[in-house]
């Protein structure tokens, strides 16, 4: 989701498949890739969106790209508004699983 937002909406960047992460319209994980690999690759898009943050100004307006459909694209402060929300909202999800499976977790 970072790559998505950060990376090829707002720098612009060339990614090969923004979407790469879901099949039939779902999340997807391949068989073969292990937590290991997973968790590296979290920690490596960290330092990407780090970098990214660190080196623009909250009012910068993002590239001009496919993303936006031709719309003017969105400064940073609400592109990553966008992406906290979307941590919060499948945090939630999360939180939601684990009272079904078993025990309450807070409010």
């Amino acid at each position: 989701m970072e790559l998505r937002w950060l990376e090829w909406a707002f720098e612009g960047r060339d990614v090969a498949d923004p979407w790469g992460d879901r099949q039939d319209g779902r999340w997807h994980v391949d068989a073969d890739e292990t937590l290991g690999e997973l968790i590296a690759a979290l920690h490596a898009q960290a330092a990407r969106t780090r970098a990214i943050v660190e080196s623009h100004d909250l009012a910068d307006a993002g590239q001009p790209g496919e993303r936006w459909g031709g719309a003017d694209p969105p400064a940073l402060e609400r592109v990553l508004f966008h992406v906290l929300q979307e941590y919060a909202r499948h945090v939630g999800h999360l939180d939601i699983v684990s009272e079904l499976a078993g025990g309450e977790t807070g409010e």
